[in-house]
């Protein structure tokens, strides 16, 4: 390199330009004009082929070389397969087609990259098979996103109207959904028509057109007579925003390292309220002259509401002395038992003693199980403290009842303090709801043979992963597989064909009488429930059982 630089003819320096005099200003170089540049636009009618008659633009202008070609590509029917020559082919086996349907987005809103990078990935592999001489079918769809969508519509006649669902109805709100669908709806098939993508636009398809909701009913019902589809009451992830169950996957998790203040939905009489902490209490011994007390802790203080047990480890020596006896709860008359749980105590953690409130928390429903605990639910679907077990905080959201239950605790002489407490908090990923841990009665599908054949099938070969690495995680989901809570309390989406029967006749069977008023979401009331293809055959069904007319 110091070589050619010697090589270079040295340049001549060129002379300093004079000072510019005191009060003059220096010419200003005058500014050279940019070419105009002209945007090209297409005519072409739509449907026609592209007329490129004209002259190209000079530079690549992508809105005119990507115009017209995918509407005269749908118009020819380019992307349709060729049924007469598929029914020909049909004998000779599966290796002749190639079909696929799109994962349909959700109507709510506009494709992200990932679908546009999906969709250009399967448009490779549809166009691949075309060239391949196979009969292809690539199918269209959106997906109606129940929770989504219903969401979208709500925040919206909030935000215009000041109204809610309930103010609606039923009916006027799902007319809404679907006025809001027909308008918002094309922008997604409208965006996958600018990607290019060969889909066959004749079988375009929703999630909730006549023939898919029938196929989802009859589905539904299959499953339900094979014993595979139940009802039960358990304990679910519920948003008290949407006032619905929701499954694992639509729950974000964050972690909080202390004291943090998160703005919670619904909850009007603070901007954020506190979390990270773990609040201790006392309850009282009964019949203890000296004024004996067990101290609990916990990060949700609002649910010793419904508590309805103190669980320490049997071998604890500083409270074999208490095994069997009762606790005061301060709030009511309710006496708490004092019971041993060596599966769900740690007597090296805190003070060893748990408070269960086997509603409200997974770890404390499987001690109440074990223990035969009572089952007190102490907050209604919309996160308020409920009458049943509220007494003096009843009618109050849940976060404002934490704050009024610690100062009472307070003033009674038993609260013993908070303390920083790293914790891990579920967030509803649809409304930032935090979720509530609540016992209520839903359907399940019962995943068990499902998830065996799906194993079997990759351990046996019949069944390909590519890459190999995936299969750990194939087997790491269906190894463990649960049943799937298919439910959602929505006004938007198939409704489950499960019709409840209430006897109204004056001559009905003794031992059926109590059926007029028997509570539809007692799980022991379950034979009263009817999964049916329609409400006439539920009626014929139910009408048999009970032999009334």
């Amino acid at each position: 390199n110091a070589y050619k630089n010697l090589l270079k003819p040295k340049k001549e320096k060129k002379e300093k330009p004079a000072p510019i005099p005191a009060g003059e200003k220096k010419e200003k170089k005058p500014k050279k004009e940019k070419a105009v540049e002209i945007i090209y636009t297409d005519n072409t009618p739509p449907g026609e082929k592209k007329d490129i008659a004209a002259a190209f633009p000079a530079t690549y202008q992508p809105k005119y070389v990507e115009s017209a070609w995918q509407s005269w590509w749908e118009k020819s029917g380019y992307y349709s397969p060729d049924m007469e020559e598929a029914r020909k082919r049909a004998k000779e086996g599966d290796d002749n087609k190639f079909v696929m349907v799109i994962p349909p987005p959700n109507v709510t809103g506009s494709l992200h990259l990932g679908h546009a990078l999906t969709d250009s990935i399967e448009d490779t592999l549809t166009r691949y098979n075309r060239m391949m001489g196979k009969i292809t079918l690539w199918v269209p769809g959106t997906d109606h996103a129940g929770i989504a969508t219903q969401s979208v519509v709500e925040k919206r006649l909030k935000k215009d109207e000041n109204l809610t669902r309930h103010d609606l109805g039923r009916d006027e709100f799902v007319k809404r959904v679907w006025d809001w669908k027909e308008t918002y709806g094309g922008k997604i098939t409208n965006q996958i028509r600018h990607l290019g993508a060969s889909v066959d636009w004749s079988r375009e398809s929703f999630t909730m057109d006549d023939n898919l909701s029938k196929a989802v009913n009859e589905a539904f019902c299959r499953l339900h007579e094979d014993g595979l589809i139940y009802r039960s009451t358990r304990l679910i992830n519920w948003s008290c925003a949407l006032q619905s169950a929701i499954s694992e996957i639509e729950v974000d998790y964050i972690d909080l390292d202390g004291k943090t203040f998160l703005a919670v939905p619904n909850h009007k009489l603070k901007d954020k309220y506190e979390f990270g902490m773990i609040t201790s209490f006392a309850y009282k011994v009964i019949g203890s002259e000296t004024g004996e007390e067990v101290v609990v802790a916990t990060t949700r203080l609002e649910t010793m509401l419904g508590d309805t047990g103190v669980a320490v480890h049997p071998d604890d020596e500083r409270y074999k002395h208490l095994h069997g006896q009762f606790l005061q709860h301060p709030f009511n008359d309710r006496k708490i038992p004092i019971i041993t749980d060596s599966v769900l105590v740690d007597m090296n953690f805190g003070t060893g003693a748990v408070k269960i409130t086997p509603a409200h928390d997974p770890n404390d429903y499987q001690c109440g199980k074990r223990n035969n605990l009572e089952f007190i639910i102490m907050m209604s679907l919309d996160g308020r403290i409920n009458t049943t077990a509220g007494g003096q905080f009843a009618g109050m959201m849940r976060y404002d009842a934490r704050i009024e239950i610690e100062k009472a605790l307070d003033a009674m002489g038993l609260y013993r303090g908070k303390e920083v407490n790293k914790m891990r908090l579920g967030l509803c990923s649809r409304s930032s709801d935090i979720i509530e841990p609540m016992l209520t009665p839903q359907w399940y599908v019962n995943c068990n043979s499902m998830a065996k054949k799906s194993t079997d099938a990759v351990r046996n070969g019949e069944l390909t992963i590519l890459p190999e690495f995936h299969e750990a995680t194939w087997y790491r989901w269906l190894d463990n597989i649960r049943d799937w809570c298919v439910s959602r309390q929505l006004w938007w989406g198939h409704r489950i064909p499960a019709y409840f029967a209430r006897i109204r006749t004056s001559n009905e069977p003794a031992d059926i009488e109590t059926a007029k008023n028997i509570d539809r979401n007692d799980s022991a009331n379950n034979e009263y429930w009817f999964v049916a293809r329609t409400m006439e055959q539920a009626l014929d069904n139910a009408s048999k059982k009970f032999n009334v007319d």
